[in-house]
């Protein structure tokens, strides 16, 4: 029988809705709040956002069998089928949706191509983890898919943003993410909870040992990715 969800975790949905109802609320009555969001920002980095999100995804990597890795990057159907889903699948079913709905709505429409464009690491690692997926597998991938964003973003952007519209008649856009920012928040995002989650693994474990590290260290932080996944 499988034990129950906690609380929280039963009605994450509902508090990500709630918190993207505070989120657009807030900027509906207090406008220039964003003011103060851009100014907590370095470069293409806003720190806050920043925060939340390493300190969101580390409890799951740090749960993460690092030792398994090889051999789940050896699994090439899973492979195959995670980059035919995000870099071809789901890359055409949003261009797709933004034209369909948003074609007289220009920046609308670009902003859903973009957002289709990048894959969401944070929150693969945080419902992976809700649902007791595998670890391994999931670290695999989205350390995968990431390493594709890095490379093909750019030209993705280029690709679906600049030339497609103009080739479809619908707009002339002249929109450019440099694969230097986009390495730098791979890095940043991703990078840090990786390190994070790989070294007090390996040093705990080492000095504390295996049941000490899954009974009382693990269990410490098992909340905490899913209430910033909520505030974030």
């Amino acid at each position: 029988m499988q034990p129950k969800l906690k609380f929280l975790d039963r009605y994450l949905t509902l508090w990500i809705f709630l918190a993207m109802a505070i989120g657009v609320g807030l900027g509906h009555f207090f406008p220039k709040i964003s003011n103060v969001t851009n100014s907590l920002s370095v470069g293409t980095t806003n720190i806050p956002l920043a925060i939340g999100l390493i300190l969101m995804m580390y409890p799951p990597l740090a749960k993460v069998d690092y030792s398994l890795l090889p051999k789940a990057f050896r699994d090439k159907k899973v492979i195959g089928i995670s980059l035919l889903l995000n870099w071809v699948i789901g890359t055409v079913l949003m261009f797709g949706l933004a034209v369909l709905f948003l074609r007289n709505e220009p920046d609308y429409m670009t902003g859903l191509i973009l957002i289709g464009l990048a894959r969401c690491i944070a929150m693969v690692i945080v419902w992976s983890d809700l649902a007791k997926a595998n670890r391994e597998y999931t670290a695999m991938l989205v350390a995968l898919n990431s390493i594709f964003q890095i490379f093909t973003y750019s030209f993705l952007v280029w690709l679906f943003i600049n030339v497609l519209p103009a080739k479809l008649g619908l707009a002339n856009f002249n929109v450019s993410v440099s694969m230097k920012d986009v390495t730098e928040s791979v890095l940043i995002y991703l990078g840090i909870p990786f390190l994070a989650g790989f070294l007090s693994r390996y040093f705990l474990i080492k000095s504390k040992g295996i049941e000490w590290y899954n009974r009382k260290f693990v269990p410490e932080y098992r909340q905490l990715p899913y209430t910033l996944y909520c505030l974030r």
